[in-house]
Parts: C-alpha cells; sequence; structure tokens
C-alpha cells in the first residue's frame, strides 16, 4: 500500500522529458510494491505506463519531431526499467 501511495505521488506529476525523477521513482515503486508485497501493483501500473510512453503531458512536440520525442520517452522508461529491475536481481 505504501509503494503504491510513493508510487502513484510520482506519477501525478507532469510526463515531461526533462523530468527523469518521475519516471524513475513511479517505475521503482510499483516494482518494489509487486516484488514485495502485492502483485497486482504491476496492473495498477498500466495507465502509468501508458501516459508515460503514448502522451505529452506537458511537452509540447512539433509534428516533425514526433518520432525523436517518442524514442526519448521510450528510451527513457526502459532505462527505468532496467535500472528498477536491476535493483531486484542484486538483492
Amino acid at each position: 500500500m505504501y509503494t503504491t501511495a510513493f508510487a502513484f505521488s510520482y506519477a501525478l506529476e507532469p510526463a515531461t522529458l526533462s523530468n527523469n525523477r518521475r519516471t524513475l521513482g513511479a517505475t521503482l515503486f510499483f516494482a518494489l510494491g509487486a516484488v514485495v508485497g502485492w502483485p497486482f501493483a504491476l496492473a495498477i501500473s498500466i495507465p502509468f505506463v501508458f501516459e508515460e510512453l503514448f502522451l505529452y503531458g506537458g511537452d509540447r512536440v512539433a509534428p516533425h519531431v514526433k518520432g525523436s520525442w517518442l524514442t526519448q520517452r521510450w528510451t527513457r522508461f526502459l532505462t527505468s526499467v532496467a535500472a528498477a529491475s536491476s535493483i531486484f536481481v542484486c538483492v
């Protein structure tokens, strides 16, 4: 319950390319909640993942740079997932 609350506190911040803390914090706490206590925490994270990967949030993106913007968002999210999973592999 606590990890889900912490994850949502990060997820409520606007999604922008300059806010790496949001992605890493929410991903880490959703994963921590799923591993430590409640596996359905990953199901709760689905709206966050959808918003992070597909919605503009606070970014203003011109149509001609949408591809590079999308690539940067996916790269940042996958890096955060790798960091969160490496923490649990080491433990």
